[in-house]
Order: C-alpha cells, then structure tokens, then sequence
C-alpha cells in the first residue's frame, strides 16, 4: 500500500479529532457543561446557606449579582448572592 506522508497526517489528524470530546463537540456543547457546572455550585451554595431541603428551581446572574428562585415546602422565595457565599432573600411567595 502506497500513502504519503500529507494523507498519513491529516488522517492522523481527523481520527484525534473525533476521538478527543472536546475538539469534536465545539463549543456550543462546552457552553452546557459550563452551565450545568454553575447550576451545581449555585445549589451547593444554597443548600449551604439555607439548608439541603431547599430545591433550586430556576437561577440566572445579571448586574454582578446571582438570583434564584427556590422552594421550601411549597413556599417559594427569591434570593440574591454577590459572591455565592452571603445569600439574601428579595422576596417569598
């Protein structure tokens, strides 16, 4: 079999690319494990700061500050943290 060095290295080259998850997936997909990695560490904080019976129910940041509606036996509160540490409660329904 005769192959040149050129089609050997792209060959070489387009099987580490499949094979490797990050170079394939591309950043869309690089942007959700980003996501589901800060929702983990928001519930973390949370669930430290108020206690592991709440639940996060939707979560976002904007204004440097970090807002979560959580729940508590059907009791529903908003929260607010700068720094994922000091969390303060804006509202409760």
């Amino acid at each position: 079999m005769q192959i040149k060095r050129r089609d050997f290295v792209k060959g070489c080259a387009a099987t580490c690319a499949l094979l490797v998850p990050g170079i394939s997936w591309g950043a869309r997909d690089a942007s959700i494990i980003k996501t589901s990695d800060a929702r983990a560490q928001i519930e973390k904080s949370i669930k430290a700061s108020f206690g592991g019976s709440f639940s996060v129910r939707t979560h976002g940041s904007s204004n440097g500050l970090t807002h979560a509606d959580i729940e508590h036996f059907d009791t529903r509160y908003t929260v607010t943290s700068a720094d994922l540490l000091d969390w303060k409660i804006v509202r409760s329904v």
